[in-house]
């Protein structure tokens, strides 16, 4: 009888500039929900990607329940039942919900597919999840909450040996994220292993049996969850012991950068009126849904704004009618989707530090390429950013890296309010101390500074004063936020 139902070996993958894995070995059992932790950069996604078939690893071997196996593509591994869902959604937007979770896996009848068993067969398994919504509508109408349940609820579909979720929860409101630990529960006493990626380390604790911990490529510990603690398993995976970010009190000027008056948008939020102050952090707290992107979305000018709805700039009236009106106002914006919106994938790190900045590096007519240079070495040393060079694809890099570069491209185009949504989604304790870190720095730069949280914990990390919005509406102001206490927000956001 077999032990493991999956069971890597001596797993090492090299990628040039970076040794991502290095004689890594992972142990799976029939029914248990194993975390995978690390910081970001660590090779826990480099492992998973092996384990389904989209990476070639250079040596190691794979075996399922006993027997060695390799996959050379996501469809062997899937043959095998181990199915991924993967951190960044990959849905089609404009197919139904039931056509997304049936997709490569349909019901057919006679050689056609049958929608009738098709709609029926996608409603119980949301229905699992804790979801009750029209199978036959459009994905794309969906919040991102749902999209994600929606992804899960596509790997359910293919009846899964192991199951590998990546970050499931970062867009989950809290009852969401109770549905699906319940759905989980249920998964794991009809025999279902599950590996849970997670930088929510309280999840972990509460929802896991055992931890495999990883660093630089390493596995430094395997452990049984009810034997560490939090903090031990934050210090393994640093390496080091990591304080927590703790609250600073600034001094912050009373003048006003960016000022709104009545923004509206029909559907989305309504009759918004708010100030940001050069040099302030202003947290935009509120439920996932509430509409707090919405609102800083149609502000930068990616979405259009009611008639009546006004900006203020320096206490001028200012129209801004798409992001590059805003970016010539000196406002930048971090979106919560990094890879979708962020980065431009296949382009280096500097190509995408300083892509907006290529304008006033013109010399003669042509690109000032020592001057951009310069430039990027200058934040990659100044940010601490980890990467091989310069010229590395920005895709390889991990997320709070991604992040810092993406920060320091407003910071070189010499921006003057940033806006940050969600900054410190999907990235491990240390990193997000360094991001916090570089908000402050920017702040104390005299830049006026917008934070979208979902985590209370970060909001009161950082804010100055914390704008909390509430079914599309401003529920209420914190200014003194040295006194304030998680409940303390949350009652402002359901009240």
């Amino acid at each position: 009888m077999y032990e493991y139902v999956v069971e890597m070996k001596g797993i090492s993958k090299s990628f040039p500039g970076t040794k991502a894995l290095d004689d890594v070995a992972l142990q799976l059992k029939k029914g248990e929900i194993h975390a995978l932790v690390g910081e970001n950069g660590a090779g826990k996604s480099t492992l998973m990607n092996i384990l389904t078939g989209q990476i070639s690893m250079d040596i190691g071997e794979i075996f399922m329940e006993g027997k060695p196996v390799r996959f050379s593509s996501p469809k062997d591994a899937l043959k095998k039942s181990i199915v991924l869902v993967p951190q960044e959604l990959n849905l089609v937007p404009e197919l139904s919900i039931a056509e997304n979770i049936f997709l490569g896996n349909e019901i057919l009848k006679i050689r056609l597919i049958d929608w009738k068993s098709t709609c029926k067969e996608a409603e119980k398994l949301l229905e699992l999840l804790g979801v009750h919504v029209d199978v036959t509508q459009p994905v794309k109408k969906l919040s991102a909450a749902y999209q994600q349940l929606v992804s899960i609820a596509r790997a359910l579909a293919y009846s899964p040996k192991l199951l590998i979720l990546d970050e499931p929860t970062a867009v989950l409101t809290k009852n969401e994220k109770e549905n699906l630990f319940k759905s989980m529960r249920k998964l794991k006493e009809n025999g279902t292993t599950m590996v849970f990626i997670s930088h929510h380390l309280d999840e972990v604790m509460e929802l896991t049996d055992r931890v495999t911990i990883m660093r630089d490529g390493h596995v430094v510990k395997v452990v049984n969850t009810n034997e560490i603690t939090k903090d031990e398993m934050i210090n393994l995976m640093a390496g080091k012991k990591v304080e927590k970010t703790k609250r600073i009190k600034r001094k912050v000027s009373d003048e006003i950068f960016f000022e709104v008056r009545n923004l509206t948008r029909k559907g989305e939020f309504e009759d918004i009126s708010f100030h940001v102050k050069k040099g302030e952090i202003l947290c935009v707290a509120g439920l996932v849904g509430a509409g707090r992107t919405e609102i800083f979305k149609c502000a930068f000018g990616i979405t259009e704004k009611e008639p009546g709805g006004k900006i203020f700039i320096e206490g001028r009236e200012v129209n801004i009618k798409s992001p590059i009106d805003a970016i010539k106002y000196g406002i930048g914006y971090v979106s919560e989707e990094r890879r979708h919106d962020g980065i431009t994938p296949n382009m280096s790190v500097m190509e995408n530090m300083m892509l907006p900045s290529y304008g006033e590096l013109k010399k003669y007519g042509l690109i000032d390429y020592e001057k951009a240079v310069s430039i990027t070495n200058d934040y990659i040393q100044s940010f601490r950013i980890k990467t091989p060079s310069r010229d590395t694809l920005i895709k390889n890099l991990s997320g709070g890296n991604q992040q810092k570069v993406i920060v320091a491209r407003w910071m070189a185009k010499g921006i003057k309010m940033l806006i940050l949504d969600e900054p410190t989604r999907g990235i491990d304790v240390n990193a997000k101390g360094e991001i916090h870190q570089l908000i402050r720095e920017l702040a104390d730069k005299g830049v006026a500074v917008v934070v979208i949280s979902s985590e209370i914990e970060e909001v009161l990390a950082l804010a100055d004063r914390i704008m909390v919005i509430q079914r599309g509406k401003i529920g209420g102001y914190i200014n003194d936020v040295d006194m304030t206490t998680q409940e303390d927000v949350l009652k402002v956001a359901f009240q």
